[in-house]
């Protein structure tokens, strides 16, 4: 199909698809409403003991994550005046991104999209049916950005989280130095996923700054986004750490070895340092390659802004906090649950790593 389904087309296809994920022995009847403040559909499903409960279905030709809640919350005031009671509410959509979907779900709503997205679910009688389809959109719009990856849109995410607003997107593209066309994009698709607030084209007077951190995660990779070398310190880490306070530039520690700089959990086993030039730094800090054993990654950086807004713990040289988030939630072995604890450790000390 090369155009995005019509509502109306939506809705025809919705009773075939939701009969096909049903067991055999389950009833299925719709029905379709019309008039302001109505679903626009209402399938009524019965389990083989008798027992009936009806998900009501509000269909969108698109739907963006921001929009979500509003959705939703029509759906509860159909069910409230309608008298359903526990009735499931199913948002359907051509397609739902990721973001989209994760905020049904979080809502107790359920979800079906035209490439295979599914998530069906009630209390009474028992059901749960979940699918996985199409991970990026069919249709999308050439206009838009659609991931966050590349060097301009790290720059402009990084700004957008170091800096907490009030503040205009062209003060704001000048402080990370990116385009202001860079900036406006990466805006635009946060604004989309529902983690910036701000008034029409007007200044951004809000940032889900631990939102936009996981939604960068989805297109960022520490290992494949960097140049990453492997190499042993035969002397171990706190070796390693001694030498490093000695030399108070020219390097960045992220990953675990960082982390233990900001809220320590567990002894660091790899110890990852951003630098601009992997043979000088792995001679001066007397490493050696390895291809097995390795217990330090030296990382050549997808661009210079890791080196920004860095800051010295412990007499160490740490990337900011929110690179240094992003960089555990997509890290090896226990990287991810240390990057839930910085973001805890974020959540509480706002004021030590968000400028003004």
């Amino acid at each position: 199909m090369t155009t995005r389904p019509s509502e109306a087309r939506l809705l025809r296809q919705l009773a075939r698809d939701i009969s096909g994920l049903l067991p055999d022995d389950w009833g299925l009847s719709t029905s379709t409403e019309s008039g302001k403040g109505r679903p626009d559909l209402v399938a009524r499903i019965t389990a083989p003991d008798g027992v009936e409960t009806a998900l009501v279905i509000e269909a969108k030709r698109s739907l963006l994550p921001r929009d979500v809640p509003d959705v939703i919350a029509q759906l509860r005031r159909y069910v409230e005046q309608a008298g359903l009671g526990e009735a499931a509410l199913v948002v359907a959509a051509p397609y739902l991104s990721a973001t989209a979907r994760e905020q049904i779900e979080d809502r107790g709503a359920s979800y079906l999209d035209s490439t295979g997205n599914v998530l069906l679910r009630s209390k009474r009688p028992a059901l749960l049916v979940r699918l996985s389809g199409a991970s990026k959109d069919p249709w999308p719009s050439v206009e838009t950005l659609r991931s966050l990856k590349g060097r301009g849109t790290a720059r402009a995410v990084r700004a957008l989280l170091d800096f907490a607003p009030p503040y205009g997107v062209r003060d704001l593209a000048s402080r990370a130095d990116v385009s202001l066309a860079s900036l406006s994009r990466t805006v635009d698709l946060l604004d989309r996923d529902g983690l910036i607030e701000r008034s029409g084209r007007g200044p951004i007077t809000g940032v889900d700054w631990q939102g936009t951190i996981r939604r960068w995660a989805k297109d960022y990779d520490v290992e494949s986004s960097n140049q990453v070398s492997t190499y042993l310190d035969p002397r171990g880490l706190p070796a390693l750490a001694t030498k490093l306070g000695k030399l108070k530039r020219g390097y960045a520690t992220t990953g675990a070895l960082a982390a233990q700089r900001f809220s320590p959990i567990a002894p660091t086993r790899l110890a990852a340092i951003y630098v601009n030039d992997v043979v000088k730094w792995s001679e001066r800090l007397e490493l050696r390659p390895t291809a097995a054993g390795a217990n330090v990654w030296l990382v050549e950086p997808y661009d210079d802004v890791v080196f920004d807004r860095t800051n010295s713990r412990d007499g160490i040289v740490c990337v900011s906090p929110t690179q240094l988030a992003v960089d555990l939630l997509t890290g090896p072995g226990r990287d991810p649950s240390e990057g839930e604890e910085l973001l805890l450790w974020m959540e509480r000390n706002q004021d030590a790593w968000r400028l003004r």
